[in-house]
């Protein structure tokens, strides 16, 4: 099986750049949502990164996808879920392991410092410029209910959904795994109930659970969610 870092470096392409000035559907109602009238000034404040280079995780090369949004339309998850064996990408946060499946990972870079929306609630850390996108990064350890580590999630997965990329903030990327559909449990809100709404399923790893994310979930949520800066 390859790592992540053979992935990364021999089997994702990099995008062409992105027209600055255009965004998407998603994307101006996040701002709308989150930024409000002052939506020109936030965007000035917010640097236009290019993590190639010395800004690209190390030994990762992290070449992002392509351009077009990829396995992330309505039917996505439902695919998924059917396939006999799905390549998984996890990643740590404190002491549990998260994974997405590949194909709906752009990259995975070092942390970039975003620019913060006061009035946004407390999972959303703010937004960076990532070659002309509006992209959210998301507290996963908020969302998921995990203890808070000042300084702990030193790198970012870059996800494409429906418009709308987000990033979302972590520990480490872990490992690769080959799962097969009898590997996982996909009736997790049958287990965890409310807990489990961005779960998609648990993968069986030996004595090891690891949680499948659903990228559908967590768009969906932050794009929805109400509450200010504490909630």
């Amino acid at each position: 099986m390859k790592t992540p870092e053979n992935y990364f470096i021999e089997d994702v392409k990099l995008p062409g750049e992105e027209r600055g000035g255009d965004l998407s559907q998603a994307e101006q109602a996040f701002l709308d949502k989150y930024v409000g009238l002052d939506q020109d000034g936030v965007l000035s404040r917010t640097p236009r990164v290019d993590p190639r280079g010395d800004a690209v995780l190390p030994g990762f090369a992290a070449k992002a996808g392509a351009a077009e949004d990829q396995g992330t339309d309505a039917g996505f998850e439902a695919r998924v879920r059917e396939m006999a064996e799905v390549q998984l990408v996890s990643f740590a946060l404190g002491e549990r392991e998260f994974a997405l499946p590949i194909m709906v990972i752009q990259e995975v870079i070092k942390f970039v410092a975003p620019t913060k929306l006061p009035t946004a609630p407390a999972f959303i850390a703010g937004i960076i410029n990532l070659r002309g996108k509006v992209t959210p990064l998301l507290r996963l350890r908020r969302l998921m209910g995990l203890k808070t580590e000042a300084g702990a999630d030193r790198f970012i997965v870059i996800c494409r959904h429906r418009g709308l990329q987000v990033g979302l903030m972590i520990q480490s990327v872990a490992t690769m795994y080959r799962a097969r559909h009898d590997d996982v449990d996909w009736s997790v809100a049958a287990h965890f109930g409310d807990s489990a709404e961005f779960l998609m399923g648990l993968l069986k790893n030996g004595d090891k659970l690891v949680s499948i994310l659903s990228i559908d979930s967590l768009v969906e949520g932050v794009l929805r969610r109400e509450g200010g800066p504490d909630a």
